[in-house]
């Protein structure tokens, strides 16, 4: 064969020397190609110049080739379309068919598609193979001239049935698109096989693609990866990416990834766009060589330029994350653009999510929905996906969840993995469609299978959750893990939830906290937040509160209604940060609002209590309400508690119970205690102990502390349950470990008193201790109790006052009642009489019992109402200057000038006594005198005739406004001396005895007048509006034996002052008991002693009769005038007789000298039957007639206050239980005796006076008894 060439070669030679130019034309050919000789382009390129000048087409034609390309010349287009032209218009359609590709693609001259299609046509009709293939090309795209696609197909059958490679291969792409003709794979087929064994690289490549595909043939993937080996190896550089493509995933070969990189370089260099984004992906993921993303970026750069829509999408996503180059996300939208308009559906999609998140361009959902809908028509499965979640979501469209389910369901079965995932959420949660959770498992295993890490967490959760298929906790590790490590937050975040609860896995705290790191590093909200609860509590880490309070911030700034949730906890309780109420408020505040229900109850809170905002309890309500109504079990059981209590809302007991019911039922140990609370005490259901304690019992063992001692509650009492003091302590004991106040203070009071344990007040002071700084206020209280008794402790009045103080500033009764015992005392602080009314006061305000009765001591005893010393709030005068009322110690505050007292009393001694008054600066208001113009009294009415004087009643019209607040009224009483227009030295006696026993329990002077028309001098008295105790007790004949002790108490506290002062009274009967009550209440009456008009100093030897009334003098007075202290005392045993049975002594019976005997003898008042025996035991011993047997005032003070105590407060005791029965039977029958209207001698008198003549020599022993 290469001796016939360079035969050939000769012969050409020699013609072509002889001036032959289709010879010489041929000899260019030869060297060209090294025909027969060696390859020499300079010479092929002089023999087409020869031929060209002498006129050879042929010549001419490949002269043009020569400049086209630069073969054996410099390459000039211009050159090369010049002689084209000529060979053309010598006639040669090869010439003319590269004039027409000149003009089409203007090379060597202005683009013409007119011209260029006229030179095609004549190339064509002249019979050229490659001119009618590329007329065929010019009618199938319009290229100038109309598109006609039935003639592009008739030029291309001339094309191929003439042999033409490319032609053959142009006309199978009709046949396989159905392009001018009926579409048929198998023609289609056939005409590639023949372009293919043509040799034609195009038609081998095309034949490879229809044996990868299955197009008109079997599939065959090893005839594929031939076909294209051949058109690879013959140059084709889609050849070539396509054989790269074969290499890299094992199509027909072996996968060899460096060979597919091989191949992707040579199409790349070869300009091939394709291979070039190919080669782009292989240097970016590192396949077939190292990863390298900035060449990755400079060949996508290449495609792109090209025109390469596949290379304009991968090069935008370079911009859009900075691969290989600088982040740019508007030169992003800039190439996503270009290869969305190119038609590239991927582009396309993410053109749409340029759109739909603003990314490098503003915003448009409208547009962001057309993009995704074209990428979607299109085929673009992921498009599919993204056009389904803006039909779900409403986004650029209207909402239709039924075409948001199709567009799933062809994304689905596109196989693409996030819509497998999207499609299964659909069925899980019937969006578009029925509910089946069964093809939601299907769905999610598609998706979980092909890789999908949302897939694989969601098939984690069927598995975990038993959805669609049965519960397999295994298994849900198992698909987690999958998901975990192929990088999905959520799955590692859920991943370290099954370590951390050891579901489908050993619990491992560690690796729990280790992928809840990965998971919160990878930006994953729910990992963020269960990161900082691992740090915040030291899970598997070390507790850092610090890091907590960060990934808690993380979290929340992401959007995570935990996070927000926890991230308000930090601020409220100050975890890792300065604690800030407002902070906490706005974090709850975003939770709530973004509805998280958990963050909906705290906001609820917040308001309810005042944290961080305004309180609000009608906001609080309905938050709580949003939260229970969003299945918070917490969030249920305070809306319960609002409706229990009326809080936001109008209380309801029965909705209360409701939702405590759906709390409870729900697991929420707090529910089931405040359930188990209903039931125990019927509040909006039928009272239940036995279900009370089922609830209390399951709220115990879920670990709720107030049910734990709620249940021991129910134990210690039997309530729904056998008495177990045992199992009360043990649940009282966990309570109190756990923490609960009310556990340690009822834990403290089982070793306080030995139930269910060992007695140990050691152990109960501890736990008091424990219970009382946690803030039980109950358990401050008691451990004030301790330290008061020294109990458990050493006794320390100092520390039981501190801790009653907080107990009653925390709001216990009892600790207020407590408080006000140290302030009414002066235990631990200093006394304080104001202090103590004022907190209990405020424990009776809490409703009990007790407190109320410790209310009752107060007010019957003006404890604390009259507290004001005169020092701190002087009485003030009108100042005869400036007509003000500011004059105190003499001096007026407005017009600074001292002002000398303008009043008298015309009597020194009587002005001495009252300016004492009002000059002692421990004195309180009521114990400062006044001397009282008598003009300022009016309405004076006359009321009595007492022993020594006249009683008046009036109203005191400038009444100091200090005493009128004390009060609360402006009536006196006037007591009129008889002959008193010239003090005496008897009336000087009376007030030196009311100054210095001045005392609330005796009636008090408030100044002393004189009457301007009789100039008798007159005491002004305190009014009191219910008279004397004889008035009283004839008005009220059944008083409740308390009345009576209160009674008899109040004005024995008032005797045991004076005699406290060394005074002797020598009055006392029921007409100098004078009684009152509270101006605020009329159950609350008390007596005060008054008419000191006979008092004398007990040291003071007395000559002169006696004076009295005859009753309730002692015998010993009777006999030789014998006044004593114990001389009262026999008073006070008569006014007990008087108390007991609301009579008046020996009424029957004339005051006279028989009567004096018969006293003097023995003879004393009969008692009722049925009278409490203690009573009338001390009522004997008063009226003793050995007065060394009778007892002192503050004895008989002490032991009256002692009963008021046991029958006040139910005590059942010896003597409590007297009382009561003689309540009892006074209410059931009267007795005989006593029943029938008393008679009173007209001689028996009820004032006091000086005894009759007779009694002056009244002796024992001159006294004839026989006689009588």
């Amino acid at each position: 064969m290469r001796n016939n060439e360079i035969k050939a070669f000769q012969c050409c030679l020699e013609s072509a020397e002889g001036g032959n130019h289709a010879e010489q034309n041929n000899l260019g050919n030869c060297y060209q190609n090294g025909i027969g000789t060696t390859k020499d382009e300079e010479k092929a390129f002089q023999w087409y110049m020869k031929s060209a000048e002498g006129g050879s087409g042929d010549g001419q034609l490949n002269l043009g080739y020569c400049y086209h390309y630069g073969i054996g010349t410099i390459k000039d287009e211009g050159k090369a379309f010049q002689w084209y032209l000529k060979s053309a218009e010598g006639g040669n359609y090869m010439g003319q068919f590269n004039l027409g590709h000149c003009y089409q693609n203007g090379i060597g001259t202005i683009k013409n598609e007119e011209k260029a299609f006229q030179w095609l046509l004549k190339s064509a009709e002249g019979g050229s193979g490659d001119g009618q293939q590329n007329l065929g090309y010019c009618y199938r795209n319009g290229i100038g001239t109309i598109k006609n696609e039935e003639k592009a197909f008739q030029w291309l059958l001339k094309s191929a049935e003439g042999g033409s490679g490319d032609g053959q291969q142009n006309l199978g792409y009709c046949y396989r698109n159905g392009i001018g003709t009926i579409k048929n794979e198998e023609k289609a087929f056939q005409w590639l096989l023949k372009s293919a064994e043509g040799g034609s690289g195009d038609g081998q490549l095309n034949l490879g693609y229809c044996y990868h595909y299955g197009i008109g043939t079997i599939k065959d993937e090893g005839k594929a990866f031939q076909w294209y080996l051949k058109s690879a190896e013959g140059g084709n550089h889609m050849g070539q990416d396509n054989l790269g493509y074969c290499y890299e995933n094992g199509i027909g070969i072996t996968k060899d990834e460096g060979k597919a990189f091989q191949w992707y370089l040579k199409s790349a260099e070869g300009g091939n766009h394709m291979g070039q984004n190919n080669l782009g992906i292989c240097y970016r993921n590192g396949i077939g060589n190292i990863k390298d993303e900035g060449k990755a970026f400079q060949w996508y750069l290449k495609s792109a330029e090209g025109g390469n829509h596949m290379g304009q999408l991968n090069l935008g996503h370079c911009y859009e994350n900075g691969i290989g180059t600088i982040k740019d996300e508007g030169k992003a939208f800039q190439w996503y653009l270009k290869s969305a308009e190119g038609g590239n559906h991927m582009g396309q999609n993410n053109l749409g999510i340029c759109y739909h998140y603003g990314i490098g361009n503003i915003k448009d959902e409208g547009k962001a929905f057309q993009w995704y809908l074209k990428s979607a028509e299109g085929g673009n499965h992921m498009g599919q996906n993204n056009l389904g979640y803006c039909y779900r979501n409403g986004i650029g469209t209207i909402k239709d969840e039924g075409k948001a389910f199709q567009w799933y369901l062809k994304s689905a079965e596109g196989g693409n993995y996030m819509g497998q995932f999207n499609l299964g959420h659909c069925y899980e949660n019937g969006i578009g469609t029925i509910k089946d959770e069964g093809k939601a498992f299907q769905w999610y295993l598609k998706s979980a299978e092909g890789g999908s890490g949302d897939g694989q967490l969601n098939l984690g959760n069927c598995y975990r959750h038993g959805i669609g298929t049965i519960k397999d906790e295994g298994k849900a590790f198992q698909w987690y893990l999958k998901s975990a490590e192929g990088g999905n937050h959520m799955g590692q975040n859920n991943l370290g939830t099954c370590y951390r609860h050891g579901i489908g896995t050993i619990k491992d705290e560690g690796k729990a906290f280790q992928w809840y790191l990965k998971s919160a590093e990878g930006g994953n909200q729910n990992g963020q937040n269960n990161l900082g609860i691992y740090y915040e509590n030291g899970i598997g880490t070390i507790k850092d509160e610090g890091k907590a309070f960060q990934w808690y911030l993380k979290s929340a700034e992401g959007g995570s209604g935990d996070g927000q949730l926890n991230l308000g906890n930090c601020y409220r309780h100050g975890i890792g940060t300065i604690k800030d109420e407002g902070k906490a408020f706005q974090w709850y505040l975003k939770s709530a609002e973004g509805g998280n229900h958990m963050g909906q109850d705290n906001l609820g809170y917040c308001y309810g209590n005042g944290i961080g905002i305004t309180k609000d309890e009608g906001k609080a309500f309905q938050w709580y309400l949003k939260s229970a109504e969003g299945g918070n079990h917490m969030g249920q059981n305070d809306l319960g508690i609002c409706y229990h209590y009326g809080i936001g809302n109008i209380k309801d007991e029965g909705k209360a119970f409701q939702w405590y019911l759906k709390s409870a039922e729900g697991g929420n140990h707090m529910g089931q205690n405040n359930l188990g609370y209903c039931y125990r005490n019927g509040i909006g259901t039928i009272k239940d102990e036995g279900k009370a304690f089922q609830w209390y019992l399951k709220s115990a063992e879920g670990g709720n502390h107030m049910g734990q001692n709620n249940l021991g509650n129910c134990y210690l009492n039997g309530i729904g349950t056998l008495k177990d003091e045992g199992k009360a302590f043990q649940w009282y004991l966990k309570s109190a470990e756990g923490g609960s106040g009310d556990g340690q203070l009822n834990l403290g009071y089982c070793y306080y008193n030995g139930i269910g344990t060992m007695k140990d007040e050691g152990k109960a002071f501890q736990w008091y201790l424990k219970s009382a700084e946690g803030g039980n206020h109950m358990g401050q209280n008691n451990l004030g109790n301790c330290y008061l008794n020294g109990i458990g402790t050493l006794k320390d009045e100092g520390k039981a006052f501190q801790w009653y103080l907080k107990s009653a500033e925390g709001g216990n009764y009892t600790g207020q009642n407590n408080l006000g015992y140290c302030y009414q005392n002066g235990i631990g602080t200093i006394k304080n009489e104001e202090k103590a009314f004022q907190w209990l006061l405020k424990s009776a305000e809490g409703g009990e019992k007790y407190n109320q009765n410790a209310v009752e001591y107060v007010y019957r005893n003006e404890i604390g109402i009259s507290n004001v010393k005169k020092k701190q709030n002087k009485l003030k005068y009108k100042c005869n200057n400036c007509k003000n009322s500011n004059i105190q110690n003499n001096t007026c505050s407005d017009c600074e000038l001292i002002v000398m007292p303008k009043w008298t009393s015309g009597n020194y001694e009587v002005d001495k006594i009252i300016y004492m008054t009002q000059s002692d600066e421990n004195a309180n208001q009521w114990e400062i005198w006044s001397w009282i113009d008598y003009s300022k009294l009016k309405n004076i009415e006359y009321l009595a005739e007492g022993g020594f004087g006249s009683i008046w009643k009036a109203e005191w019209i400038d009444m100091p406004e200090e005493i009128f607040e004390f009060y609360k009224s402006n009536q006196v009483a006037l007591k009129k001396l008889k002959n008193s227009q010239k003090i005496s030295s008897e009336f000087l006696k009376e007030l030196t005895a009311n100054f210095q026993c001045r005392n609330k329990y005796v009636l008090p002077i408030l100044g002393i007048t004189q009457d301007s028309m009789t100039k008798e001098y007159a005491i002004v008295l305190r009014y009191m509006k219910n008279g004397n105790l004889r008035d009283f007790l004839k008005e009220n004949k059944s008083l409740p034996w308390i009345e009576r002790l209160w009674l008899l108490n109040s004005f024995v506290k008032g005797l045991t002052v004076i005699h406290d002062k060394g005074w002797i009274h020598r009055d006392i009967h029921p007409g100098n008991l004078m009684i009152t009550e509270i101006h605020n209440n009329s159950k609350y009456k008390f007596v005060r002693l008054g008419d000191l008009g006979l008092c004398r100093l007990a040291s003071e030897t007395l000559s002169s009769g006696a004076y009295g009334v005859l009753p309730y003098i002692a015998p010993e007075v009777l006999n030789k005038y014998k006044y004593t202290q114990a001389s009262d005392i026999y008073s006070v045993g008569i006014i007990m007789w008087v108390i007991l049975t609301g009579k008046i002594p020996y009424a029957n019976s004339a005051c006279n000298l028989e009567l004096a005997v018969d006293i003097f003898n023995g003879k004393r008042p009969k008692i009722n039957k049925g009278s409490p025996q203690c009573y009338t035991e001390l009522m004997e011993k008063c009226w003793h007639k050995d007065p060394s047997v009778r007892p002192s005032a503050s004895m008989i003070s002490n032991i009256s206050e002692k009963w008021i105590f046991e029958v006040l407060y139910d005590k059942k005791t010896v003597d409590s239980l007297m009382f009561l029965n003689a309540e009892q039977k006074m209410q059931d029958e009267e007795d005989s005796d006593l029943s029938s209207d008393e008679f009173i001698h007209p001689e028996a008198h009820l004032i006091s006076k000086l005894l009759p003549s007779d009694f002056k020599n009244f002796n024992i022993d001159n006294i004839n008894f026989d006689g009588r």
